[in-house]
């Protein structure tokens, strides 16, 4: 997509990154199914650190940076429901995510027993399925609203915090 501000580019670009995590995800749970991968495996160890990072470091700050910046432009400018309705979203996939990104790391260190990788494998699953539909929602609402709404001066002012915030 491309737009006329720079923030909905740059919250496109973060949420390109994620999709491409999540689908990483994805793959290792279609390939390891109900066994257990080897989390020594190049592959594997790779997936699991950026799971580990993306959504302890980025998710967090990313539904932050919009919570606090964006969400609040959008109700003062007099819709509501779309932020309303997204961080009802982030409540849900963070807490979730923290869970994945704690139990990936905890496998880095550790392997996966059947009872970890099982957990692990079902956080997962729901927390793809949460994401691809919570970032589809901001691709075709948020960022075209943001887009419209944002005055020159402002989208500058945002992407510099948001880079800041990353």
């Amino acid at each position: 997509m491309d737009f006329q501000r720079r923030i909905p580019q740059l919250l496109h670009e973060d949420h390109q990154a994620t999709i491409m995590v999540i689908e990483a995800l994805d793959d290792l749970l279609a390939r390891a199914k109900k066994t257990a991968p080897d989390v020594a495996a190049p592959d594997t160890k790779r997936i699991l650190n950026q799971v580990a990072n993306a959504i302890r470091e980025e998710i967090s700050s990313h539904f932050a940076f919009e919570e606090n910046e964006l969400f609040t432009r959008l109700e003062q400018a007099g819709d509501v429901g779309i932020g309303m309705h997204l961080r009802e979203e982030h409540k849900a996939l963070l807490p979730l995510g923290q869970q994945v990104s704690a139990l990936a790391s905890q496998a880095l260190q550790d392997g996966f027993d059947p009872a970890g990788w099982s957990s692990f494998r079902d956080l997962s699953a729901e927390l793809i399925e949460r994401m691809f539909a919570h970032i589809q929602k901001e691709e075709m609402a948020l960022l075209p609203m943001l887009d419209d709404l944002l005055e020159p001066e402002d989208d500058m002012e945002l992407a510099s915090a948001y880079s800041q915030s990353h």
